[in-house]
């Protein structure tokens, strides 16, 4: 089995778009890439070769990812910015690196057009802990959103009734609600 084959067999694994770039993103780490220093720590053909197929890849997974705030389509295009700029650093041929290239302002276009227009992320701040869905009905007069609220925030949640007094919430939401 060939490298593309190989990486869309483990995508079967996943039915959110944005899990499947981040498990890709998880790979081009694994096989090379060093996100605190945002560059490739191992160049060899092999490791380049994987870390490029992911990158097609993500290509054409990234226009079916829906965003839900335009903070989370900016971390994205950063990051994959990031590992592009990294891996054409190391290309040393003239028709990859176009190519490359070319993905690299495509991805970006997409994600910045998908992710127009949608609510940022804000630190709300409570002085008392409050169930997530006073916060969504306090927020966006709806408690339809304390999912969201929740998910969002699950590292830190114990309990949805019980929510941190620091949370990362969408300063609005578009749908007009």
């Amino acid at each position: 089995m060939d490298v593309q084959t190989t990486l869309q067999t483990m995508l079967e694994a996943f039915t959110d778009p944005m899990l499947k770039v981040q498990a890709l993103i998880t790979i081009i780490q694994e096989y090379g890439y060093n996100s605190d220093l945002r560059t490739v720590v191992n160049n060899s053909v092999e490791y380049g070769n994987v870390r490029q197929n992911a990158l097609v890849l993500i290509g054409t997974i990234v226009p079916d990812i829906t965003f839900t705030s335009s903070t989370d389509a900016e971390n994205l295009k950063n990051q994959l910015s990031y590992i592009f700029d990294a891996e054409n650093y190391c290309v040393s041929d003239k028709g990859l690196f176009s190519y490359l290239n070319q993905l690299q302002a495509a991805i970006q276009t997409v994600i910045s057009e998908n992710g127009y227009g949608l609510p940022e992320l804000v630190t709300y701040e409570t002085k008392v802990s409050l169930p997530a869905a006073l916060i969504s009905q306090n927020l966006y007069q709806s408690g339809s959103y304390d999912d969201d609220i929740v998910l969002r925030n699950n590292n830190n949640v114990k309990h949805p009734l019980f929510m941190p007094l620091a949370l990362e919430v969408l300063s609005g939401i578009s749908d007009g609600n």
